[in-house]
């Protein structure tokens, strides 16, 4: 009985050693738990950074890699602080493989805190814990790992054309939950099977590929469909408000321009009355001026011409005749002394000239009123003879009146006097 039972002990053992044989012999560990990776801890790379090929500045060590877990073989840097840290970690690795045809299946076992990204070979393989759509350096996993969930290998089984016969690059990307996540864990394992009975495995992983690939072709074209029918409808109603809005809006204009073109009428209209009042107003006033400056310069004409006979007259008056002389005299005298002539001219200078002499005198209080009279003369262009005519003054007594005038005005020589009167 003894024999029997170390006989039937024998058989057991060899049994178990010919099953770990075989299964053995079945799969090849072609990346395990423990491995060297490159990882990049030094903030965001663009999107398709699992599509380069120059890895060489990167940082290396030993899965597991992360931080904030005391079973983290490999510490990194986790970003700017801890409330704000990076929410994407980088991993890469290259795998030479020799002979692709005797595997039947390619198995990857995933350790990932929170949500991870697979490529191979600049594709990608699939995600876990992550949202559909565009992978960004933005992107958030889906939901966050607790604690008594973190040492775990999340397994996913794949048809063996994943890889191609040589040098693989195997590319992962580990997203947080939120920038404030405690902790940061990865680590990775890939085993190819010669076992058929993975195929069952492959089959299937492939059939659920297949399923949800359609669900979700489907679920897009509904969504593509109903986003077209939204969007059309969409369309309609704007382009039904915006033609609204258009033609309230070319109406609007249309009485504002009509408005706008009625009010111009009546102010121009307006305006044009009120010139034309003006400006009959004004040549009245200037006609009645030039009324008074002909009517005063035809007395000054008449005094020259008066005085010219009384001093023809007394060529002919003999020099006994003294009586007679001195009341031809008196008479010039008369109308020299008149100073009438003068403050009317003045009078009207001012009118025409709107105050010049004020401004003159109150700029300049030092100037006579003879000054003036020759600063008025000047003003209306008059030559040095015709200044000395009616002054009844030699010619040269005018310039030396210019040089004092000019004197007063603080005037250098250069500068011309009547230029500067004009202006005043």
């Amino acid at each position: 009985m003894r024999r029997i039972q170390q006989s039937n002990f024998k058989k057991i053992l060899f049994l178990i050693f010919w099953l770990l044989s075989v299964q053995a012999f079945c799969q090849e560990t072609l990346i395990k738990n423990g491995d060297t990776w490159s990882y990049f801890d030094q903030g965001y790379l663009n999107d398709n950074w699992y599509k380069e090929t120059d890895f060489s500045n990167w940082k290396s060590g030993v899965t597991p890699i992360g931080y904030g877990d005391r079973f983290v073989t490999t510490n990194i840097n986790y970003g700017k602080s801890e409330e704000d840290k990076d929410l994407v970690k980088y991993f890469i690795k290259r795998i030479n493989i020799k002979n692709l045809s005797k595997f039947t299946g390619i198995e990857f076992k995933l350790q990932r805190d929170d949500g991870a990204v697979v490529y191979v070979n600049g594709k990608e393989l699939y995600r876990d814990n992550m949202p559909q759509g565009n992978i960004t350096a933005e992107t958030k996993s889906l939901h966050v790992v607790n604690t008594e969930d973190e040492k775990i290998f999340y397994k996913k089984v794949f048809d063996k054309s994943i890889f191609k016969e040589g040098l693989n690059t195997i590319a992962v990307g580990v997203h947080q939950y939120n920038p404030y996540s405690s902790d940061c864990i990865f680590s990775m394992e890939i085993v190819g099977h010669n076992d058929p009975n993975i195929l069952i495995e492959v089959v299937k992983n492939q059939i659920s590929n297949k399923n949800s690939l359609e669900a979700k072709i489907d679920v897009l074209n509904y969504n593509f469909l109903l986003k077209n029918t939204t969007t059309q409808l969409e369309i309609y109603k704007n382009t039904n408000q915006n033609l609204k809005f258009f033609l309230a809006f070319i109406s609007l204009l249309l009485l504002s321009i009509i408005a706008a073109f009625l009010f111009f009428l009546y102010r121009n209209k307006k305006n044009e009355e009120q010139t034309k009042k003006e400006i009959k107003k004004i040549n009245s006033a200037a006609l009645e001026k030039e009324k008074e400056m002909i009517s005063y310069s035809n007395q000054l004409l008449y005094h020259k011409q008066h005085l010219k006979e009384i001093k023809a007259d007394l060529k002919f008056i003999n020099s006994d005749s003294n009586k007679a002389i001195q009341n031809i005299i008196k008479q010039i005298d008369f109308i020299i002394d008149n100073k009438d002539e003068w403050k009317e001219l003045k009078l009207h200078f001012d009118a025409v000239y709107d105050g010049f002499y004020d401004s003159l005198i109150s700029t300049y209080p030092t100037l006579t009123e003879t000054e003036l009279r020759h600063c008025m003369f000047i003003k209306l262009h008059m030559q040095t003879k015709e200044i000395a005519r009616i002054l009844n003054i030699d010619p040269r007594s005018v310039q030396t009146a210019r040089y004092r005038i000019k004197k007063k005005l603080n005037l250098t020589e250069d500068q011309d006097l009547r230029s500067f009167l004009i202006t005043v």
